[in-house]
């Protein structure tokens, strides 16, 4: 199986809970139409702890350093600077790539760039495989619509498949219990398939205000035992994160 097929599937999946990075209106069509409310969301109150306003680059980089240290971890923090061209480059790994149930070819046209120009972002890898992103955005209004777009998506491509050159893809997602200290929290478990192979992914997302805090988590997560322990990790650190922001 195509390596850069593989990859394109987890980043089709992570759509779901990529922070702020939904179809665009065109792409998504009369659905984004339907979703009035969000757009009209009231901005955050005076008294949000988390996400009031958008913050800097560097607010995001030092919340997620000081995670690392109080980890004992060696990571570097992977910048806005570093992040721009990894992101930008996604969708090129989806090109020619046919999405089907059609209304699901909006996981693949994901607005990346608009999602660049106006959000800013940090990572830290958690692992080889696992990942801890901040994005912030400049009104709370974006990721309101985001919440509600992800409650769409389930909905409607919860099952969807990916073929290209004759190799077929399958992912299912599935959404799973999680809470953290954020305003709203979403969670969700993907398995995809490939041939023989079936990798799961687990990404758990917290909301609040301007500000959504994602960990993602790749692979050894076939029982409920192994998914449920991913998920308390991700919850653990995501409230960590929470706890340096509203410092």
């Amino acid at each position: 199986m195509n390596k850069s097929m593989k990859a394109g599937a987890l980043l089709v999946a992570g759509v779901f809970a990529l922070s702020g990075c939904s179809g665009s209106d065109e792409g998504s069509g009369s659905a984004a139409e339907s979703l009035p409310s969000a757009t009209a969301a009231p901005t955050p109150t005076p008294t949000l702890a988390v996400g009031q306003d958008q913050y800097t680059p560097a607010e995001l980089e030092a919340a997620l350093a000081a995670v690392l240290a109080d980890r004992g971890m060696s990571g570097e923090v992977i910048t806005q600077q570093d992040l721009a061209p990894m992101l930008e480059g996604a969708p090129d790994q989806l090109a020619g790539v046919v999405i089907t149930p059609e209304q699901c070819d909006v996981l693949a046209s994901a607005d990346i760039g608009a999602a660049l120009d106006s959000a800013n972002m940090a990572m830290i890898m958690l692992s080889d495989t696992d990942t801890l992103t901040i994005a912030s955005h400049p009104e709370a209004a974006i990721m309101d619509k985001q919440v509600e777009e992800n409650a769409r998506l389930l909905d409607e491509c919860a099952q969807f498949r990916m073929e290209a050159g004759g190799q077929v893809i399958s992912a299912e997602v599935d959404s799973v219990d999680a809470s953290t200290d954020g305003e709203t929290t979403q969670a969700f478990r993907t398995t995809v398939t490939a041939a023989e192979q079936v990798t799961d992914v687990i990404q758990v997302s917290a909301v609040s205000g301007t500000t959504n805090v994602q960990v993602s988590m790749t692979g050894g997560l076939s029982g409920a035992a192994e998914s449920g322990e991913a998920v308390a990790q991700a919850e653990t650190i995501i409230n960590e994160v929470l706890a340096e922001l509203e410092k």
